[in-house]
């Protein structure tokens, strides 16, 4: 009872967000900011918010990142929500994860309809939200690899999918 309680509250949040997130803007390491529809126009992307002090990001980051040396099919942007660049740098350097450094902030995270952290995004190839989770992820899970790689298949690229929901990862 409880988990659809907080499965009504997290999609009903999630809803009133728009379903498009092409205005999505972000900065790499070297100051440059990106926008969504530019940088991956016609191109699904994943976009998993995390931040150096949060402790499920810190415990999913080295799975994450295997997960991702073993798939490079799918694109993630794993965008940070810490103060600054130079902390999420120096996280990702001292834990030997190698993923890129990118930044974001609490207002464009909101307008993504992230509610907490970590959250993981689906971006179909029409630029909208076509799903998303909330908490960690257990990146081995079969059933949440075969979600991210679906996103990527040809099939799916041809669907001109809308629905916009987030989950709670206990519900899966």
């Amino acid at each position: 009872m409880i988990k659809k309680i907080w499965l009504g509250v997290l999609i009903s949040i999630f809803i009133g967000v728009s379903a498009q997130a092409a205005d999505f803007k972000w900065m790499d390491d070297k100051g440059q900011v990106y926008n969504l529809s530019e940088a991956y126009n016609n191109q699904p992307i994943v976009v998993h918010f995390w931040a150096s002090w949060c402790p499920p990001c810190v415990a999913e980051m080295p799975e994450m990142s295997a997960w991702l040396k073993e798939h490079p099919e799918v694109k993630v942007l794993p965008v940070s929500l810490d103060n600054d660049l130079e902390t999420a740098q120096v996280f990702l350097q001292q834990h030997h994860i190698n993923l890129p450094a990118l930044l974001s902030d609490s207002s464009q995270a909101g307008h993504m309809g992230v509610r907490g952290l970590p959250t993981t995004i689906l971006i179909d190839a029409h630029g909208k939200v076509i799903g998303g989770r909330l908490g960690m992820q257990n990146w081995q899970q079969k059933s949440w690899t075969n979600q991210l790689l679906a996103l990527f298949s040809s099939e799916h690229l041809e669907k001109n999918t809308s629905l916009a929901k987030i989950t709670h990862i206990e519900d899966n």
